[in-house]
């Protein structure tokens, strides 16, 4: 007699920032929503959000490519949360010459002199903060936020993100943007854990708000990336 091995069924999970996990999780998942509230308990836009599995996944190889443009002496977008292993590209949208580089030990590059489209993507193979900065124009500034984790994005509108089908276990949660000035600097973390078939949820409360923008004019629709 043929004896067959019926193992329970398994699940994909989808990770938030457009990333699909090549492997398979087991069938334990749960809802997380992260939220950044100023002072007055507004949702603040466009802080860097990640969640860090603190128990072993399948490893994946990342095969994407994202965008940093540069438009009116701008980074575009100025913020970028990439997870490792990520290409990003650097076209020069304006009608002068930018020169890109970064010392930042996650990720040390220079580009020549250019315009247009010159240079194939760079890939981004370590976790950490890269700042990015143009030797011709000083006030151009970007920074690259890279992560190990599949589960990363920057926050909506409302301050939130919300994760789903996410596996249950204890997550290390991060809230970074380079204009906020709380009393541990320019990131808050804390440990959360998430239970199967129970949604949870997580408030960053700022004591200041971020401080102001040093950009001028340029093309701020980052959520077009």
């Amino acid at each position: 007699m043929r004896i067959v091995d019926r193992q329970r069924p398994r699940r994909c999970v989808t990770g938030l920032g457009a990333w699909l996990i090549a492997s398979c999780l087991p069938l334990h998942a749960a809802d997380l929503t992260l939220a950044v509230m100023d002072p007055s308990s507004h949702g603040i836009a466009g802080i860097v959000l990640v969640a860090e599995p603190q128990f072993e996944i399948p490893a994946r190889r990342v095969n994407r490519t994202v965008i940093m443009d540069q438009r009116q002496k701008q980074f575009v977008p100025n913020v970028l949360v990439v997870q490792t292993g990520t290409g990003i590209d650097f076209p020069n949208s304006d009608q002068i010459e930018h020169q890109v580089y970064s010392f930042s030990p996650a990720k040390t590059f220079q580009l020549s002199l250019y315009a247009g489209h010159k240079y194939p993507p760079i890939v981004f193979d370590h976790a950490g903060l890269v700042v990015i900065g143009c030797n011709i124009h000083d006030q151009m500034i970007g920074y690259i936020y890279v992560t190990d984790s599949p589960w990363f994005a920057r926050s909506d509108d409302a301050g939130q993100w919300s994760l789903h089908d996410l596996p249950a276990g204890s997550y290390r949660l991060t809230a970074w943007h380079p204009r906020l000035q709380e009393p541990a600097g320019t990131s808050l973390q804390m440990t959360v854990t998430v239970a199967d078939g129970t949604p949870a949820s997580v408030v960053f409360h700022l004591t200041k708000p971020l401080r102001p923008s040093t950009e001028h004019g340029g093309d701020k629709r980052w959520v077009d990336y």
